[in-house]
């Protein structure tokens, strides 16, 4: 009797079981974890000028498909040109579920529109007064068609999740299990075309434009305030090779 029924049982417990994990993967019984119109506002905070300086925004359209495959609930495209030197750094921000925005990174998107990656990413922290460290993967990538001069890119993530210790902009070796299931996950990125004789990420003018703009994007993106202790302390200052980001 137990030996007809044990394959039933058997089969009935893992249908169960993967059910039950599909709902949670899926968001099934799961809210936003910060509603649409939240991000909205704290989106709408981020200066277009940047106080005490000559850096100016200017935002650029973005197609809906690319925007449906980023999984962007709200999002920034805008480009920063200093008034005193012409330099020019575009800043691309989402917020949105984490089996989304973990994907479709710049190793992976400049590629499939032609550009080459120049060597290996590496991660970069970034260290400003009075905020955590902020730890960005960058690459640079160059196209010969086209005419594009290279660029490098900074990217990272902050998983807004205090409870699990995620409350700064982080390069995680594995961004799907650190983030997991949530539901508001933000995505940054800094670009800037690179100078001549330009290979240390510490000579990109995106680091010393992400100097003065991360106390402004965490400003609005985080009301009630980071704690700059949460910041790495072991996280080194000077770029260090790392293996490629899922």
């Amino acid at each position: 009797m137990i030996r007809t029924w044990l394959p039933i049982i058997v089969a009935t417990v893992l249908i169960v079981a993967l059910s039950g994990w599909e709902a949670v993967i899926s968001d099934r019984f799961r809210g936003s974890g910060i509603a649409p119109e939240v991000v909205a506002e704290r989106f709408a905070e981020i200066p277009m000028e940047i106080p005490g300086t000559s850096w100016i925004g200017e935002d650029r359209e973005v197609e809906d498909e690319i925007l449906q495959v980023a999984g962007a609930v709200n999002h920034i495209n805008r480009q920063y040109t200093n008034g005193d030197t012409g330099d020019q750094v575009d800043v691309w921000l989402i917020c949105g579920h984490a089996r989304d925005v973990c994907r479709h990174t710049p190793n992976i998107c400049y590629i499939s529109q032609g550009f080459r990656q120049r060597a290996g990413q590496t991660r970069k922290t970034i260290k400003v007064p009075g905020e955590a460290d902020a730890e960005f993967y960058t690459a640079s990538f160059t196209r010969e068609a086209g005419g594009f001069e290279p660029v490098r890119v900074f990217w990272a993530w902050n998983g807004n999740d205090a409870s699990r210790g995620h409350t700064t902009w982080e390069a995680p070796d594995n961004q799907r299990r650190t983030y997991g299931n949530n539901t508001a996950l933000y995505k940054l990125y800094f670009t800037a075309r690179m100078g001549d004789g330009e290979d240390d990420a510490d000579d990109s003018v995106a680091v010393d434009f992400a100097k003065i703009m991360l106390p402004e994007i965490n400003k609005a993106l985080f009301p009630e305030g980071t704690d700059p202790a949460s910041g790495s302390e072991a996280a080194a200052e000077s770029a260090e090779p790392v293996a490629s980001a899922e």
